[in-house]
């Protein structure tokens, strides 16, 4: 009799946080992977473990940070189970080389449907009404309510989810507002709304629901100075990420009777049952409850590890967040051009204001030997992905400026100019225009090497001051001045101007992230024009 020996999976996926079964499932019928489930597992007991995995999927509770992907030796990629990928270092993920997915549609139905909910409860005060039913209380006047057909919903923010909840309210006869930073105004919408600006959201809206990204241009988005701006008696809710709205700031504004009501599922911490806001009577919240529906868990469940699988048995890669794909053998000749258009795009997008419109990318000399398409993709990601870091990637990139009303223009000169290789980005917005030049010398460092027609030459990385003035003296030691007294320490200055006596600017590298405050402090100097933060 032969002896008959059973392959063995040579591949191991950790599954953690919750995975629903019907994932798990696909992960076995693969037969060259072992799942390997912990519903709950400790830190200490992850990072034991985490060594032998060749793959990880995970929801929210877990994170997967610098500290875990140094002792992952074998990790290849990791799988988020929805949408957010707050708890993932995606910039320690890139830089071990390991790819993270995520799994964004499939959530979309159950948190547009939990707002609708959220919103039902907050105008008829139905938790309030059932807790005191529960008290053996029957107070039909207290809890009077209002109708929500008829009034004007403000949407702020239009991706998936918000776009479901606007179309929804549509339908129940709401007037629907709506503001998104990053769509062109005159971009055309399929649900035919008409997009506004957020002021006149304020002004006009009864209820506002949030659904953006939070970034450090959404944190504290509305805040006791927007509130002010309201209407009185509105509402608001938040089912997209705590810290959208200045917890703070809403329970001054809810205890004054500016808001008349509030609905969270999400805080700045989590879990969190201490939040002052418990205190009010008219505020509700639900504990992160947006995707816990029994069909989305099954869904991003499926999608995320039948993702994982196909990129581990097949290289296949779907719903990627960082995944430099170029021509097969192509990754380690071309990588200092997909750096270097990377870091353009970061920095340009960082300085520009305003909505985006045109994006126009020139390309001259030995770079044209690389796929400029996926250069491109690069390019248009990196600009995105400051507002919409959970749903863009390489291969939805053009896609999304596309839908948004971004043009996106490419020119190839093959013949080089002034610089053996160059990358010029020039992007527009309804606010202003910007273009930088980068070129990568023989040392493979990408370089800045021309701003707005301000040559000048840096390695663009780390925390950055971007700034432009009036070229006087005395400029330059007040600046020194300012960092000096809050602590900040200058690693290298850039200077460039047209001529002397003329405009100039500068980029300054400091060793520590700056705030705002320092930025103000700057923009008081006399001959300073304009002042940014700027990290790449």
């Amino acid at each position: 009799m032969r002896n008959i020996q059973l392959r063995m999976p040579n591949l191991k996926v950790l599954l953690l946080d919750g995975i629903d079964p019907a994932g798990i499932a696909i992960i076995n019928r693969s037969n060259s992977i072992e799942p390997i489930v912990h519903d709950k597992i400790s830190r200490e007991k992850l990072l034991s473990i985490i060594g032998e995995a060749d793959g990880i999927v995970v929801r929210s509770s877990t994170t997967v940070d610098r500290e875990l992907m140094q002792k992952a030796t074998r990790l290849k990629v990791i799988g988020r189970a929805g949408v957010g990928v707050d708890n993932v270092d995606i910039d320690a993920a890139t830089e071990h080389g390991i790819l993270v997915m995520n799994s964004p549609g499939g959530s979309t139905t159950t948190t547009a449907e939990h707002t609708i909910a959220m919103l039902f409860s907050l105008a008829r005060n139905i938790p309030q009404a059932y807790i005191a039913l529960k008290h053996r209380q029957w107070e039909r006047n207290k809890f009077k309510g209002v109708e929500l057909a008829g009034k004007t919903l403000g949407v702020i923010g239009l991706g998936r989810i918000g776009s479901e909840v606007a179309r929804k309210c549509q339908a129940m006869g709401m007037k629907v507002v709506a503001f998104d930073p990053y769509i062109n105004p005159d971009a055309h919408l399929s649900s035919g709304l008409e997009l506004v600006h957020i002021d006149d959201v304020f002004e006009q809206a009864d209820f506002i629901t949030v659904h953006v990204p939070l970034t450090d241009a959404t944190r504290n988005l509305i805040n006791k100075d927007t509130i002010a701006r309201m209407k009185d008696g509105v509402r608001l809710v938040n089912c997209a990420r705590g810290g959208i709205i200045g917890e703070r700031d809403l329970y001054d504004a809810v205890k004054s009777g500016k808001v008349a009501g509030a609905a969270f599922d999400v805080f700045e911490i989590e879990p969190n049952t201490e939040s002052p806001l418990f205190e009010l009577d008219n505020f509700i919240a639900t504990p992160h409850l947006g995707a816990s529906t029994v069909e989305a868990q099954r869904r991003v469940s499926e999608d995320i590890c039948r993702q994982v699988s196909e990129y581990l048995l097949k290289n296949t890669v779907d719903g990627a967040l960082n995944f430099p794909r170029l021509e097969a053998g192509a990754v380690e000749r071309y990588q200092h051009f997909v750096d270097l258009a990377a870091r353009l795009a970061t920095f340009v997008a960082q300085i520009c204001e305003g909505r985006m419109q045109t994006v126009s990318i020139r390309y001259s000399g030995e770079v044209c030997d690389v796929n400029l398409n996926y250069l491109t993709s690069v390019i248009v990601r990196s600009l995105l992905m400051p507002v919409l870091r959970e749903g863009v990637n390489l291969v939805n990139a053009m896609h999304v400026a596309k839908q948004r009303g971004i043009r996106v223009q490419e020119t190839r000169v093959p013949a080089p100019e002034n610089f053996t290789n160059l990358i010029v980005i020039e992007l527009k917005t309804d606010v202003e225009s910007h273009r930088v030049s980068g070129t990568v010398f023989t040392d493979k460092l990408p370089r800045i090497v021309n701003i707005d027609g301000y040559p000048l030459e840096v390695v663009p990385r780390g925390n950055m001051i971007f700034f432009t003035n009036n070229d006087k003296p005395g400029v330059i030691g007040a600046i020194g001045t300012v960092l000096g007294k809050c602590s900040v320490n200058i690693a290298g200055m850039h200077l460039g101007r047209e001529h002397e006596g003329g405009k100039a600017l500068a980029l300054l590298l400091v060793d520590n992230a700056v705030g705002k405050d320092v930025i103000e402090q700057f923009r008081q100097i006399p001959n300073i024009l304009s002042a940014k933060i700027v990290h790449v």
